[in-house]
Formats: C-alpha cells, sequence, structure tokens
C-alpha cells in the first residue's frame, strides 16, 4: 500500500514535458531530483497532472527555468528561477513548486476553515 519512489518516478516521468532548453536523455536525472515533488503530487489522480520544464537562455547569465503544473480545476501553478547553475535552477523550482502545493492543499483543506481550539 506504501507508494514507492518509483510509483512517483513514474508519474512523474508520464506526466513531465521537458520543454525548450531540455534533451529528452536528461529526463532520468530530472526526474530523480523532482522525487519529492512526486510525494506532493500523489494525491492528484496521476491523469490530472500536467508539469512542463523549460530554461530559457540555458548556460548564459541571462538563464530563467520555469515549472509549470497543471491540476484539474485549479489554477495553474508556476515556479522559476534565474540562478545561472542548472541544477540550482531546478532544485529552486522544486521547492517552490512544493510551498505553492502546500499551500493550495491548506486552503483545500476543510478544517482550514474551523476556528482554532486552545
Amino acid at each position: 500500500m506504501a507508494d514507492t519512489g518509483d510509483e512517483q518516478a513514474d508519474v512523474l516521468g508520464e506526466r513531465l514535458t521537458l520543454g525548450t532548453g531540455f534533451a529528452e536523455d536528461e529526463r532520468p536525472e530530472i526526474v530523480e531530483r523532482f522525487t519529492a515533488l512526486g510525494k506532493r503530487l500523489r494525491s492528484y489522480p496521476p491523469d490530472s497532472v500536467d508539469l512542463r520544464l523549460s530554461v530559457k537562455n540555458r548556460g548564459r547569465a541571462e538563464q530563467k527555468t520555469t515549472l509549470e503544473c497543471r491540476l484539474a480545476g485549479v489554477e495553474p501553478l508556476v515556479a522559476t528561477s534565474t540562478e545561472p547553475e542548472l541544477s540550482s535552477a531546478l532544485t529552486e523550482v522544486r521547492e517552490d513548486l512544493i510551498q505553492q502545493l502546500d499551500k493550495l492543499k491548506t486552503r483545500r483543506d476543510p478544517r482550514h476553515d474551523r476556528p482554532h481550539r486552545p
């Protein structure tokens, strides 16, 4: 019953589109790096999740990395990074998107509207 890292990687691998600036042979490393993101996405049906990763001006000082997440019934979530080192940029967009997903879950939780009891 427990989700394994392999199951999360499968969901990411299936739902992640590599856009501008990435080659298909980079997918395994990116999917592995985004495993923590897969854990956050497991509460959504796999077919309701779409991820798109792209980078503009790769390898230049003005590099911009973007990770977009579309979930059924929710406005798109977008995380960006201007880190010049790609590995740092991937970590930054992953962490930003995880925070956005955590906030979304908190807002959608029915217990969120209940008054705090001392």
